[in-house]
C-alpha cells in the first residue's frame, strides 16, 4: 500500500452544510475503503489548511480515482502528498551509485 497525506480545504458550500461534516467524512471513508484503500487519519486544521487526512492506497491510479469521487462532492479542494516511509528511502539511498 502506498501512502498520502491529502491537504484540504473546504469549500463555501461545505461551511454551508456545515452540519452534515460527519456524514460526508463518512461517506468519504466508505468511497476509500470500497476502492480497496484505507483511511488511517482525518484531522481538522487551523491555519492554510482546513484538514489533513493520511489515506493508504494500492496504486496512485486507485487514489486518483477516489480524490475523484470524493472530489463530487463539490465541498474540498485538495492537494495530495505521496509519502515515502524512512526506511524505504534508506533502501533508495543505499543504492545510490558512487561518484568521484
Amino acid at each position: 500500500m502506498l501512502t498520502f497525506i491529502l491537504l484540504g480545504r473546504l469549500t463555501s458550500l461545505a461551511l454551508e452544510q456545515a452540519r452534515e461534516f460527519k456524514e460526508r467524512d463518512r461517506r468519504a471513508a466508505d468511497i476509500i475503503k470500497k476502492s480497496g484503500g484505507n483511511l488511517v487519519s482525518l484531522y481538522y486544521t487551523y491555519g492554510q489548511y482546513d484538514f489533513v487526512a493520511i489515506i493508504e492506497a494500492p496504486s496512485q491510479d486507485v487514489m486518483t480515482m477516489i480524490l475523484f469521487e470524493i472530489g463530487r462532492f463539490s465541498t474540498v479542494s485538495s492537494e495530495t502528498l505521496m509519502a515515502i516511509p524512512p526506511d524505504h528511502l534508506y533502501k533508495i539511498i543505499e543504492n545510490f551509485p558512487e561518484y568521484e
